[in-house]
């Protein structure tokens, strides 16, 4: 590539006196002295070797090869116009997208409509379903800004800042007629069936809660989950927002818990020192998830 021999600012300066008519005006609209502009003009002819402009006439008026070349000149301009407005805005856009990490559990509704409001903020919020481990390894690691998950029975430690969200209501649910003859259906029964859980890797406070039956299978997409619950292939610990109830053949269950232990809560989940921008969207998630719920 042949070495540019002109600078911006000597085409600006051209561009500039060819719309102004004078080196004064010039000077005003670029916010430099006359005498400044005049010799970038000057120095612009020097390299090219040719004039631009007649300066035996007043206004300044362009020559034959001044007018061909100002053509390329504005284009050129704009083009530095368009990448010096990319330059500025990368950065914005740069901290504009949010990854957030989520399991299973999380309420959609409360995902949808926080992705909608983000949007008309101009924030791009990616959505990533994992389980807790994993999304804590990438908030660790700055991968992730922010994870949506169940509270566990234990301290988070130094690695992570928490924020209650709301509560999470659970019911057990189970093909017609699986828990034949028992209204509400007891512990022991749930005990010696297969529970299906949506957890590959479940922690163990979290096991501690949900896991009844000694007997699991492990089945975290959703539609599978579906097909083998309305099949009576076993009984499931769910959330009551996937509405488990209308799918085929399944119903919510009573059972001898009662309300006892079937409200969890969910919290907000980020790596310290994080900006004020991030902490006013925690506030906004909070808000949106106690909305939604």
């Amino acid at each position: 590539m042949e070495k540019i021999r002109f600078s911006l600012a000597q085409i600006e300066a051209f561009a500039s006196v060819c719309e102004s008519g004078n080196l004064t005006r010039a000077a005003k609209r670029l916010g430099k002295d006359r005498t400044t502009v005049g010799e970038l003009v000057e120095y612009l002819e020097l390299d090219l070797g040719y004039a631009l402009f007649d300066r035996h006439t007043r206004p300044l008026r362009l020559t034959d090869a001044g007018q061909r070349l100002y053509r390329q000149a504005r284009l050129f301009l704009q083009e530095a116009e368009t990448f010096c407005q990319l330059a500025e805005h990368i950065p914005q856009q740069v901290r504009q997208r949010v990854v957030l990490c989520y399991d299973a559990f999380t309420p959609r509704s409360f995902l949808s409509a926080l992705s909608a409001a983000l949007y008309q903020q101009g924030i791009a919020l990616d959505l990533r379903m994992m389980e807790r481990t994993e999304a804590e390894e990438l908030l660790a690691g700055g991968a992730a800004h922010l994870g949506v998950y169940q509270a566990l029975n234990r301290s988070i430690s130094d690695r992570f800042k928490w924020r209650a969200l709301g509560a999470l209501e659970m019911a057990v649910y189970a093909r017609e007629g699986f828990f034949p003859d028992a209204d509400p259906t007891p512990l022991i029964a749930l005990a010696a069936h297969t529970q299906l859980i949506p957890f590959s890797d479940l922690p163990d406070a979290m096991a501690k809660r949900l896991q009844i039956s000694d007997r699991i299978r492990v089945i975290n997409e959703l539609p599978l989950l579906q097909a083998s619950l309305s099949a009576g292939q076993g009984w499931a610990f769910l959330p009551t927002h996937f509405q488990a109830q209308q799918w085929p053949a399944v119903s919510r269950l009573d059972t001898e818990l009662g309300q006892s232990g079937l409200t969890h809560p969910m919290v907000a989940l980020w790596k310290p020192g994080a900006d004020d921008e991030l902490l006013r969207l925690i506030e906004q998630i909070q808000w949106i998830y106690r909305e939604e719920s």
